[in-house]
């Protein structure tokens, strides 16, 4: 950015109270989810029950998954916006401060009067390299599908929900699908766009990360999943290959689904029933744990994101793709209707689910989602070994330089 740009950009924070919008040609990723104010205690060790224990270090910190990819995407220098309820209460300053330090877009978030803020205590351990988490939510109230309908979706290239309040979190989802058919239609009779990314449908991803059962119904209806391991437990699958194929049983046709399962890496199903792994890449020494897994998320979210808005990054060739996904694997799943050696995909609708919409997922094939798995796991590595997500940008930049 500029100095001029810099120099309008901080003025207009001012005024406004939240970053400017971002330029004409730049989609943003949005994030819907919670945001919340994390406690974090770092002590020597875990504490025993009953103790009494001095802290290493103290720290507040703006947290909650959605809130924490975008911090991740800012760092990355993704255009991104957060949309969540705020509470007006105690809090609401350091939070939205926060915001604006990490120029983050909150400017559609509505703030609800008479409720506390969601809270987090999180306890570090030296030691072990654990996090603890405590969380209390004074029953803010979620966003509905009012706030959402606000927004002009031209803006975005993807939207990422936060797995949560299932009955809205549809609403919207299927909000976006109203706007991406349009999109469809209007794209057939305009040739020759000089920028084909403002007017291509938007791609939807989803998080299922609490043990909510009801998380499924969502699955039918998005491009992209993010299933967390404690979900998969919850489900009783014991590993992230039993999850994959159990879990695109249920979701679009075409859909790609990801999950990372902490020291194991992270493994991933193409839209066409491949499988890709990467192991994980964990630093000397674990310092901070906490939002490693949204970290993995928003890389994810970062890489792929960029696939789709600049299309020619799928065209690497081999060499680059051993260079840059050292130790991952790639591998058939054995379970999928299609052969591996067609050339051409061929994505069907999946008549046994609801929806009535395919992937829009073409841009992501093997080379593109190894390569993205990999990255991610690289960059959630590097963040358990820093403090917090400072410095997080740098490892962006060095990564991308390979």
């Amino acid at each position: 950015m500029s100095e001029s740009k810099e120099m309008i950009s901080s003025f207009y924070e001012k005024i406004v109270g939240t970053s400017p919008p971002p330029e004409p040609n730049e989609p943003k990723i949005l994030c819907v989810g919670l945001i919340c104010l994390d406690i974090v205690q770092v002590c020597k060790q875990f504490p025993a029950e009953d103790s009494d224990q001095r802290c290493v270090a103290h720290r507040w910190q703006r947290g909650g998954n959605a809130s924490n990819n975008c911090t991740v995407l800012s760092e990355a220098g993704n255009s991104c916006e957060f949309l969540g309820t705020l509470s007006a209460e105690q809090h609401l300053n350091f939070l939205q401060d926060d915001m604006r330090k990490c120029k983050i877009n909150f400017a559609h978030c509505p703030t609800v009067e008479g409720f506390g803020c969601p809270t987090s205590t999180v306890i570090l351990s030296l030691n072990s390299g654990s996090r603890t988490i405590l969380h209390y939510n004074p029953n803010l109230p979620e966003l509905s599908l009012e706030n959402f309908e606000k927004l002009n979706l031209e803006e975005y290239s993807w939207i990422h929900f936060e797995g949560r309040n299932v009955g809205t979190v549809l609403s919207m989802i299927k909000h976006v699908e109203t706007y991406n058919n349009s999109v469809k239609l209007a794209s057939k009779d305009i040739k020759n766009r000089l920028d084909p990314a403002l007017s291509m449908p938007i791609t939807i991803s989803i998080e299922l990360e609490k043990s909510d059962e009801q998380l499924l119904d969502l699955l039918p209806y998005v491009d992209v999943t993010f299933v967390g391991r404690t979900f998969a437990q919850f489900r009783g699958f014991d590993n992230m290959t039993e999850t994959l194929r159990r879990i695109s049983q249920e979701a679009k046709s075409g859909a790609t689904i990801i999950c990372a399962w902490g020291d194991r890496g992270a493994m991933a199903r193409t839209p066409d029933g491949r499988i890709v792994q990467s192991p994980a890449f964990p630093p000397h020494k674990i310092i901070d744990s906490l939002g490693a897994g949204d970290t993995f998320t928003a890389a994810i979210l970062f890489y792929l994101n960029r696939v789709k808005l600049q299309p020619t990054l799928s065209n690497r060739n081999d060499s680059d793709l051993a260079r840059n996904t050292k130790g991952a694997e790639a591998q058939s799943d054995p379970n999928t209707e299609l052969q591996l050696n067609e050339v051409k995909r061929k994505i069907t609708q999946n008549y046994n689910i609801e929806s009535l919409e395919v992937s829009l997922t073409e841009f992501i094939d093997c080379t593109v989602l190894q390569n993205a798995v990999t990255f991610a796991c690289k960059v959630a590595g590097a963040k358990i070994g820093l403090t917090g997500y400072e410095g997080l940008g740098n490892v962006f930049k060095d990564l991308l330089k390979d």
